[in-house]
Parts: structure tokens; C-alpha cells; sequence
């Protein structure tokens, strides 16, 4: 459905469509983007779902799904990660080609000018996104194949150093027992994504009725895929304390857990407190997403499988799991093939 026409007497741009019977058409948009934009919104508004042209541009495909599937069941923090996503495409030449028109060609061209200026990392989230978008697009009929499979990069800026991300064993445990002995809403916070590994995000939308006394399972709701919904067994002794802290707090029974008083626990907050921790032990600064990756490598360093941690952390598949923290699977590697070749020695 092309929407966009241009008023010669006014000299703009104009969107002007049928829809179920009855027109709809605005004047006065400067560009013919500004115009086919409008008016696909409009569309999309009318029909409550994705706008199905494959006529449409790749970047307003893309910027319709991310508002349409994202926006509503992502955090704040996630969405602002799309939202880089639809700028960096806008800023291509490859964003106005229509969806129909996509190529391999066209795609890797795109990732190869994308990956002089970024990170393997970055590039890999980036890709990821538009895949899961042409995923879409395929399923709905508007493509014929996703153009993103097989594509390849290297990336150029030097990503974090992997130790940034990361604290050591004894360090973990030392803020484990640190958190259970404070008695404030981010100490208990910290002291349950220690326990469990989660994103903050899992943490901030908590209910009291996501927690299992019983079973010592504890619900997490982080809104970032279909798999993020899970529910997480922890340490009897962890959740006693969780459940003491609740009451003794007297944290929201009702609703978002750590939404109380009026007022709603922040991520600034959460992480000021865990700087606050480190600097009191000569801990190097982190964020709390470390405590993620930190919980990922105790595990792995106490012989639980890869499988289970990539289901714990409420990863979409193991392969995000294995390239994220590859380079830990590298070290557990070494110590297996190790332990391989004392077993193949003694044969």
C-alpha cells in the first residue's frame, strides 16, 4: 500500500489511503518520507498490529517492529538499546531500500561499513535485533528468506576487557555475605541477583507473589524475550533471608516488591550502593550486570553445564550463552581437555 502523494498546489507531501470503507488523508508533510512515515503509523494504529507492505523501507519495517513488538514488553533500558539499533540503521543508506529489495549483498555491505566503527560485541547485538525483526518478516510473507543468516564480522574497536566485566570468586562472596548483613532495599536487591544471576530488571519487577517459600523458587519476570519468564531455585538459607528482609523492610506485599513507600527503587540507586561496597573492600568498580557475568563463571567454575547456566540466565539459546562468555568456555575447555588426557593416559 503506497500511502504518500505529492500536492503540487501546496507544493508538500500528503498520505492518502482506504481502509476498511473510509479515507484517511493528512497534507503538509515536507518530505516524502515524513509522509509515507505518517501515514504507515497511521495504518499500523488503525489495524493494531505491523503495517504488511513489503513495499515499506527497510528502516520503518524496522522502526514499526521495534515500537510494535519491543517497546510494550521491554524494559526502559533494553528499549533504549533498540532505539540505538533504529538510529544506527537510519543513518545508512541501506535504511531507505524497500523490504522487498533486500539482499545478502546489500546486508553485508551494511555490516562490514557498521563494523569499521564498532565492536564485535555491539555488532553481534545489532545483527541480532535485525534478525529477530526479518524473522518477522519472513513468517508474515513478507520476505522469502532472512538476508541476515551467514552473515560475517570481526568488528574493530577493542571491545571491554573481559576482567571489567567480571569479579572473582572470593570477591562475590564477600559482597554475598556483605548484602545479607545490610538492611536496605538495593542491599536485598544485589543480594537476590547474586542468588539467582538475574538481570536488574528481574530484581525492579519482582512480586511478593512470584516467590515459592516451599519449593525455595523465586519467579523472574525480566521482559527481554520469551524465554526470560523463569522460575529459579536458590538456597534454602537465601531464601530465608530474602523473606526476613521482605518483612523486616516491610517491603510492598501487593505489588512490585521493591515499589514501596511511594517511592520505586532505581538502577542508580541499586549500583551506587554496589560501588559503595567495593570501594569498602577494595573491590574494583563494577556495575551490577557483573554480578550476571560473575554468577555465569561460579557456576561454570564448580562444574554445572552449560546447558543449565544458558537456561538459568534466560538466554534464548545456548549459542548466546557460548558466545557471550566464550572466553570462559576457552578456560573450562583446557581443564577438560586436562582431565581427558589424564583418563586417555591411564588406558
Amino acid at each position: 500500500m503506497k500511502t504518500q502523494q505529492y500536492d503540487k498546489k501546496l507544493k508538500k507531501w500528503m498520505y492518502d489511503f482506504v481502509y476498511e470503507g473510509k479515507r484517511y488523508r493528512k497534507k503538509g508533510f515536507k518530505t516524502k518520507r515524513e509522509a509515507e512515515y505518517a501515514g504507515n503509523e497511521k495504518f499500523n494504529e488503525l489495524t493494531k498490529g505491523l503495517y504488511l507492505d513489503n513495499d515499506l523501507s527497510f528502516y520503518d519495517y524496522f522502526k514499526n517492529w521495534c515500537e510494535t513488538f519491543k517497546q510494550p514488553n521491554v524494559t526502559l533500558i533494553t528499549y533504549k538499546s533498540y532505539k540505538a539499533a533504529i538510529k544506527h540503521i537510519g543513518n545508512h543508506s541501506f535504511s531507505q531500500t524497500s523490504l522487498k529489495s533486500l539482499t545478502r549483498n546489500m546486508y553485508q555491505q551494511f555490516i562490514n561499513e557498521f563494523s569499521k566503527t564498532h565492536s564485535k560485541e555491539t555488532i553481534r547485538k545489532l545483527n541480532g535485533y535485525i534478525r529477530s525483526s526479518l524473522d518477522d518478516a519472513v513468517y508474515e510473507g513478507l520476505l522469502a528468506k532472512n538476508i541476515t543468516y551467514k552473515v560475517t564480522f570481526k568488528g574493530s574497536n577493542p571491545p571491554k576487557d573481559e576482567q571489567s566485566k567480571f569479579i572473582n570468586l572470593v570477591e562475590y562472596e564477600i559482597l554475598k555475605q556483605y548484602f545479607k548483613s545490610q538492611n536496605n532495599r538495593s542491599s536485598l536487591a544485589l543480594f537476590i541477583m547474586i542468588c539467582t544471576g538475574c538481570r536488574i530488571s528481574g530484581v525492579l519487577n519482582m512480586k511478593y507473589e512470584y516467590i515459592n517459600q516451599v519449593k525455595n523458587e523465586l519467579f523472574i519476570d525480566e521482559r527481554k524475550n520469551d524465554v526470560s519468564p523463569r522460575t529459579l531455585t536458590i538456597a534454602k538459607d537465601d531464601m530465608r533471608h530474602i523473606t526476613d528482609m521482605i518483612e523486616k523492610l516491610k517491603l510492598n506485599t501487593k505489588g512490585l516488591l521493591f515499589n514501596s513507600f511511594g517511592t520505586t527503587l532505581t538502577i542508580n540507586a541499586v549500583n551506587k550502593q554496589l560501588k559503595q561496597a567495593c570501594k569498602l573492600h577494595g573491590i574494583k568498580q563494577i556495575t551490577s550486570h557483573a554480578l550476571r557475568h560473575t554468577h555465569c563463571s561460579y557456576l561454570l567454575a564448580n562444574d554445572v553445564s552449560i546447558y543449565y547456566i544458558s537456561k538459568r540466565l534466560g538466554h534464548k539459546n545456548i549459542s548466546v550463552t557460548t558466545e557471550i562468555y566464550s572466553h570462559l568456555l576457552e578456560e573450562k575447555y583446557l581443564e577438560e581437555n586436562n582431565k581427558a588426557i589424564e583418563v586417555l593416559s591411564a588406558m
